[in-house]
């Protein structure tokens, strides 16, 4: 079968109309439209490279964030024990640090389960472009990257919100949220569902439909949500930031874990920032703009952006994790030597 290009050069558009004549069964030759969703042959080599990378990553992070929250308990353990001890006298010379309620293990873990959906989605996504590489003409792997790539950042987004709102509930800070703690994370996060939903429709229309127009308007919307409201929360994550010393009673009372967990937050947030801005001029420009038409772009501004956002959790679990400043919080201890070596085994 043989096929002939020509290209609609609608700025809106999401694929390249192909003419493709063909022999029928009944020997006659036929010419059929299809449409090409690359214009270029995916890269099969970067393609696999991120797609184990990001595999390895999934499986690092379940590891790691149960190792954290063994960790936990078993400095909750020593607690207890000391507290038993009828001789020990106010063994930390602590005050209270903070008013929160514990949070259990278990809920402190279904903060991070979207970053887990995340990283495993681009993994999935990246298989869907290997699926492309002899075909650019199928529809169902175009569709699936194109959905998994763009939802996968909210997802992980979703993990970052709830993290830092819990932070600050922690570090008594809640002062410097632009909205009302009780609210904010349940806004952000209302929100950044929303930007999934409207992400996975406009994909979905894309696969569903011949209006390649519509699906990519809507992505646009889904992009342009995100992008507006992970833009309030970096500032307030920067707020936090410059403002955290003052505004909290507890900076001077527990371990530099909360500030190492901000700091990585805070990166992690611009990492996705970059990409989702990078991401919403790329469908306004459509398929004959220039980010769409080069594959660079979405390993330089999509895969190595999501894989250092997951690499980052990972590293950082072992000196600032949530679990660990949420031990130091709510026990009201000030961090004491003889709890650390149950944090250095994770």
């Amino acid at each position: 079968m043989s096929r002939s290009t020509t290209t609609i050069t609608s700025a809106s558009q999401t694929a390249t109309l192909v003419y493709a004549s063909f022999t029928n069964s009944a020997g006659k030759p036929e010419v059929a439209q299809v449409f090409a969703y690359y214009s270029y042959k995916p890269n099969v080599g970067a393609a696999v490279a991120f797609a184990v990378l990001f595999g390895l990553t999934f499986v690092l992070l379940g590891v790691r964030i149960g190792f954290a929250c063994r960790s936990r308990s078993i400095s909750e353990r020593q607690l207890a024990l000391l507290a038993l001890d009828k001789e020990v006298q106010d063994p930390f010379h602590a005050e209270p640090t903070s008013v929160a309620k514990p949070c259990s293990n278990l809920r402190l873990v279904t903060k991070f389960i979207p970053l887990l959906i995340g990283v495993v989605t681009e993994c999935g996504g990246y298989i869907a472009r290997i699926a492309s590489k002899n075909d650019i003409y199928a529809l169902g792997p175009y569709v699936a990257q194109t959905v998994m790539l763009l939802v996968a950042a909210a997802f992980m987004a979703a993990t970052i919100y709830m993290v830092f709102g819990r932070l600050l509930i922690l570090m008594n800070a809640t002062t410097v949220s632009f909205v009302p703690i009780r609210f904010s994370t349940a806004i952000f996060v209302s929100a950044d569902v929303l930007s999934i939903l409207l992400q996975a429709a406009g994909g979905s229309i894309l696969g569903a439909s011949d209006n390649h127009t519509l699906g990519s308007n809507i992505i646009i919307a889904g992009l342009v949500v995100q992008v507006a409201v992970f833009g309030l929360f970096v500032i307030t994550e920067i707020r936090f930031l410059f403002l955290a010393d003052k505004v909290s009673p507890v900076t001077s009372q527990i371990s530099k874990q909360w500030k190492i967990l901000n700091i990585n937050l805070f990166v992690c947030s611009v990492l996705i920032l970059v990409r989702s801005i990078v991401r919403l001029v790329e469908f306004i420009q459509g398929y004959n703009g220039y980010i769409m038409d080069h594959e660079w772009f979405i390993y330089v501004f999509d895969a190595v952006p999501m894989f250092w956002v997951s690499l980052l959790f990972l590293i950082t679990f072992s000196k600032g994790n949530l679990f660990r400043v949420e031990f130091e919080c709510t026990s009201m201890l000030r961090t004491d030597k003889t709890l650390e070596g149950s944090e250095q085994e994770t």
